[in-house]
């Protein structure tokens, strides 16, 4: 299994607007299992089960581990291709022809993370257009550091260990505090949540 696959093909990318998709991958990057057993797991339907593995299977995200014969039957094992898959800050940015799909869904999620703002503390600013659009240049800023430090990677690494995920953070931060635009930003997200 790869360290981080980052996902360029706006189709392949799509898949990932399914919940029940992301629920089986989420689940195949930590242990190998059966649609039979996803299936139970998700409180879904074997054949709905074995139809996204299909899906998932011909975009390269999730493989055939292992098969096992059971009295008469065999049983197929799956497993992730990685331990995180990545979208492509061209298709959330909708740069890639075909991506307008992606790029609307990150808007959703930057709108989600806006109307979220009270759960935390905050309140909601009267100019909340203008917020969404400082989420949305955010989360683009962002996107373009991480993947462009994962690109870098030279060695295997444990990807779900929190050491791991806590040096990927501060990377793709020391990366963006590098940059001008990264820290007036910041400061116009401040600004405005204090408004």
């Amino acid at each position: 299994m790869r360290d981080f696959i980052i996902v360029k093909d706006p189709e392949v990318a799509k898949l990932f607007a399914d919940e029940s998709r992301r629920e089986i991958l989420h689940n195949l990057r930590h242990r190998e299992m059966t649609p039979c057993q996803l299936a139970r797991l998700l409180d879904k339907n074997v054949s709905s089960i074995s139809y996204h593995l299909k899906a998932l299977e011909e975009a390269g995200l999730v493989r055939q581990s292992r098969t096992q014969v059971k009295g008469n039957l065999i049983e197929k094992f799956y497993e992730a291709t990685a331990h995180r898959f990545i979208i492509s800050y061209t298709l959330s940015e909708g740069l890639a022809p075909g991506s307008e799909d992606i790029a609307q869904w990150s808007k959703e999620i930057c709108k989600g993370a806006v109307d979220s703002l009270e759960v935390f503390g905050y309140r909601t600013p009267a100019e909340e257009e203008k917020l969404l659009k400082l989420f949305e240049k955010y989360a683009r800023l962002e996107n373009v550091a991480y993947e462009d430090l994962i690109s870098r990677q030279k060695l295997p690494v444990k990807v779900m260990h929190p050491s791991v995920r806590l040096l990927l953070s501060l990377l793709t931060h020391v990366r963006l505090n590098q940059k001008p635009e990264y820290t007036k930003l910041l400061a116009e997200i401040f600004a405005s949540l204090k408004s």
